[in-house]
């Protein structure tokens, strides 16, 4: 996958405090050793530095499509890896470590939960609780369309009521004016306005 640099370094640099910050201890590669690095997580970015406060990251570590788990032995404890065994380079792993248990389990949970894909399924399971409920009701105009689309079956049909309402006033408001601007002879039509005839 590739990254734009500069989209990434202005992410890493964002004044929001990031989903969760600390030290860790990341393996090297080309030794056995662990350094000691400053860790953000933002959405599915774990950033790191040599030192909190430096400008520029020494790598992210893109989370989709990882696993995370607990790697723990009695030479070196609070240790888990976030591996990529469906990669398109082949197997890579990260190994890492926590100052103590409870870093190390906060770590864990919040590096599995923070990808996109486990926010899919989450959806999922929420949209399921909520159809289920009877709090959502399906329309015929939705079963027709999921009948004959899969697309519309896997994704759904969008409110559109709920956007009439959202929207409806400053479409019209819009429609006015560009109406006005057409009959007042206007050569340019500002681009914000939309027609809908």
């Amino acid at each position: 996958m590739k990254l734009h640099e500069s989209s990434v370094l202005g992410y890493s640099r964002m004044a929001a405090p990031p989903d969760r910050q600390g030290r860790l201890y990341k393996k090297s590669e080309r030794s056995s050793s662990y350094q000691r690095r400053w860790c953000e997580l933002r959405g599915n970015l774990l950033f790191y530095w040599e030192r909190p406060g430096d400008r520029e990251p020494l790598g992210l570590i893109l989370l989709e499509g990882c696993t995370v788990e607990l790697q723990e032995s009695a030479t070196e404890p609070f240790t888990f890896q976030i591996s990529y065994p469906q990669g398109p380079l082949g197997h890579r792993a990260y190994k890492m470590a926590a100052e103590d248990q409870t870093s190390m389990e906060g770590w864990v949970r919040a590096l599995s939960t923070a990808s996109f894909d486990y926010l899919r399924v989450l959806l999922m399971e929420l949209e399921g609780q909520y159809r289920d409920s009877g709090a959502l009701r399906v329309t015929p105009l939705e079963e027709g369309a999921a009948q004959c689309s899969p697309l519309v079956s896997a994704v759904g049909l969008p409110d559109f009521e709920g956007l009439h309402q959202q929207f409806g006033k400053e479409i019209v408001k819009l429609r006015v004016r560009w109406r006005e601007e057409r009959a007042g002879g206007a050569q340019t039509v500002q681009g914000d306005l939309i027609d809908l005839e």
